[in-house]
């Protein structure tokens, strides 16, 4: 069944299920207290759904989108009880449970509507960057986790694709998650032919999800690592796995293995950089490894990973427990990035930050254009 009927379908039976719930319970007189708990309750709830369909155990893939609809439908219920509560405590009136519940419903149409239109929009997202390392100008794309198949039709990432190279870079890094447990191989071989003859070189690093790990809770291994890696080769996609490419005579990209890959991840330690006078970015599909990578030399990490959480307050949630999440953050002297990603993972739904490919700049500083 198409996923965007199906999310639909099952947040349609979410809110028919907490309807029938709360009509039985609302037969009584519900105390203000016990009205704060419930609303308080139902957004723990929402907040637990979502988590558990980003970061859950796979075993539970198969009910993401249950968890997803769940959380939409428990999450604007809450608000919208909140909210009405509110308004009755300040005009000293008593709750109408038709009045509530059609406000919910409104607010939970609302919020499913702009998260499945948020999930399919893509915009660029601008940075500029100097040093006195870098002597000219460049201009450097980086996408990440586009999940192709997953949450987005394909034309979605062919329009994508077509405004990345409108933007004329002077190179292209893929960062990791191009492809996902969901992706067919035709699939994985028609997001590669995108990038045939794109007019600056493309790199690619691998991400947590490429090569299918868990594809047993999916639809089955739908390619190998050696069929992935000939259709980014046959369309001059060039895999760097804890290798080096320069781009110019003072840019150099480290393009490191994802840390999923285990001992297959060279440490930083064994990595040598070949040319430490120019500047150096290291692309790292998850951010948790920045410090690691700083004692290579790095100027500025990009990484994705992270979606920006992809379903509020996810990514507030993460930022609290210490994470990197999205945007940029200083790691000793230098910079990491953390994009939100140009999709999202496995159900069409984003309510939290735009879906962004990063269009960076890096420019000489001041003191080093005046030399």
């Amino acid at each position: 069944m198409n996923l965007f009927v199906l999310l639909i379908l099952l947040f349609a039976a979410s809110q028919a299920v907490l309807t029938l719930i709360q009509f039985f319970l609302r037969k009584r007189k519900v105390k203000p207290w016990l009205r704060a708990v419930l609303i308080v309750a139902k957004l723990l709830a929402a907040i637990a759904f979502a988590a558990l369909v980003m970061a859950g155990p796979v075993q539970l893939r198969v009910l993401q989108p249950l968890m997803m609809a769940a959380y939409v439908a428990l999450f604007a219920d809450g608000i919208a009880d909140a909210l009405y509560s509110i308004v009755c405590l300040i005009r000293k009136k008593e709750h109408h449970f038709a009045a509530e519940k059609v406000i919910g419903l409104v607010f939970g149409v609302a919020f499913l509507v702009y998260g499945i239109l948020n999930m399919q929009t893509v915009t660029p997202n601008t940075h500029t960057y100097t040093s006195e390392k870098i002597k000219s100008e460049h201009k450097i794309v980086f996408a990440a986790d586009i999940h192709v198949g997953s949450a987005q039709p394909f034309s979605v990432t062919e329009k994508t694709v077509k405004a990345m190279q409108k933007e004329q870079p002077d190179a292209v890094i893929l960062g990791g998650d191009i492809t996902d447990d969901y992706t067919t191989k035709e699939e994985m071989e028609a997001v590669f032919a995108l990038f045939k003859d794109f007019g600056c070189p493309v790199y690619y690093i691998f991400g947590n999800h490429d090569l299918q790990p868990h594809a047993q809770y999916a639809n089955g291994q739908q390619y190998t690592e050696q069929e992935m890696a000939k259709a980014m080769t046959d369309n001059g996609v060039m895999i760097l796995r804890d290798s080096y490419a320069q781009i110019g005579s003072d840019v150099l990209v480290l393009g490191r293995e994802d840390i999923s890959a285990g001992d297959n991840r060279k440490k930083a330690e064994d990595i040598v950089n070949p040319l430490p006078e120019a500047y150096l970015i290291v692309a790292d599909h998850q951010p948790t490894q920045a410090k690691e990578n700083a004692t290579i030399g790095m100027d500025l990490q990009l990484s994705g990973h992270t979606h920006a959480g992809q379903l509020f307050p996810l990514k507030w949630l993460y930022a609290l427990i210490g994470g990197y999440v999205y945007g940029d953050y200083e790691v000793g002297d230098a910079i990491m990035n953390v994009s939100a990603g140009a999709c999202g993972w496995r159900l069409p739904l984003r309510t939290d930050a735009h879906c962004n490919y990063e269009v960076i700049t890096l420019k000489p500083a001041p003191a080093s254009a005046e030399q």
